[in-house]
């Protein structure tokens, strides 16, 4: 399955952007999240919309043991194997909907500005809280209406 992230020109435009060059400290939002983690040394993370991996690279820098980045583009997967790989960093092409969330496997879930592309939130929430340790956390943020609404 293709998304807008896998069309040419698209994605030639999208590289342009501060954020795909340097990373998180481009990302207007990185400045809020981050207070939010928990301390990640010697968890597991899973990153739902990985793109091109900044978070999952983030999270192996905080002592993270097994990551995981999931993204429906296969162009965001392969810029983030070569941007962001890691001895802890595996990652998937896989839509956040037909991910297997595997029960009680992650101690952190992160998701920026993906799941506002899903249809069925609801469906994506208990799956997350299916798949999350006890005590785990859900970390996610989602893009405003106003950058992704038309003109008219």
């Amino acid at each position: 399955m293709n998304n807008e992230y896998d069309n040419e020109k698209f994605f030639e435009e999208y590289a342009k952007m501060s954020r795909s060059k340097e990373g998180l400290k481009a990302a207007g939002e990185w400045h809020q999240l981050k207070p939010l983690f928990p301390s990640l040394e010697g968890k597991s993370v899973l990153d739902l919309g990985c793109g091109y991996g900044w978070h999952c690279k983030f999270a192996e820098e905080q002592g993270a043991t097994k990551i995981l980045g999931i993204d429906l583009s296969k162009k965001m997967i392969e810029e983030a194997q070569k941007r962001n790989s890691g001895n802890q960093i595996e990652y998937r092409i896989s839509g956040l909907e037909e991910y297997d969330y595997p029960e009680n496997e992650w101690d952190c879930v992160i998701s920026n500005l993906a799941l506002h592309y899903i249809e069925d939130i609801v469906e994506i929430f208990q799956k997350v809280y299916r798949t999350l340790k006890p005590g785990g956390i859900f970390l996610f943020n989602i893009e405003h209406p106003v950058f992704t609404a038309g003109v008219g």
